[in-house]
């Protein structure tokens, strides 16, 4: 069973074009959400845009230290995680930005695979792909998602009762 995951919303807080450590703010009861997803069999794999990257507004190797940085801080609490990423920005059409499901492409996907996003793009993405449970957080929900959820500390409450 995989979980995909997007990055800025759901592991950090967004705030736009984080691309540094210093700019990178765990969110509220991810650690908990994670850990329970790992306990319960999801492979976890992150599934992120960032077009910063080709905007410049962060190097690659700003990307990589930051990246490094989450991996080694999920290790602490046995916490693994694959990371995806499209650097490019809208205007260059590719099929790995979401809402394309590039990004998902390589992966076999199960009746049991989640996606867990912030934005309708993500759900796109997933949706395209065949990803039926498809969760989108926000407070505001608009497109194609399974179920919303206001807060990671709702979506946390949810996931407990999952079998």
């Amino acid at each position: 069973m995989k979980c995909f995951l997007d990055r800025d919303g759901v592991i950090n807080i967004d705030h736009p074009y984080v691309g540094t450590i210093d700019r990178f703010f765990w969110c509220p009861h991810v650690f908990a959400i994670l850990l329970l997803l790992r306990d319960k069999g999801y492979q976890l794999i992150l599934i992120t845009n960032q077009s910063g990257l080709n905007r410049n507004y962060y190097s690659y190797r700003d990307f990589l230290e930051l990246s490094f940085f989450m991996l080694n801080s999920l290790a602490e609490h046995s916490i693994e995680l694959e990371i995806n990423y499209c650097r490019h920005k809208p205007e260059e059409n590719c099929n790995c930005r979401k809402p394309m499901p590039g990004m998902l492409n390589g992966y076999s996907i199960s009746d049991r695979d989640i996606f867990i996003g912030d934005k309708p793009t993500d759900m796109m993405a997933a949706s395209s792909r065949g990803i039926r449970h498809r969760f989108i957080l926000s407070s505001v929900p608009s497109g194609p998602y399974t179920e919303a959820f206001a807060s990671h500390a709702s979506l946390l409450c949810r996931l407990g009762m999952l079998n």
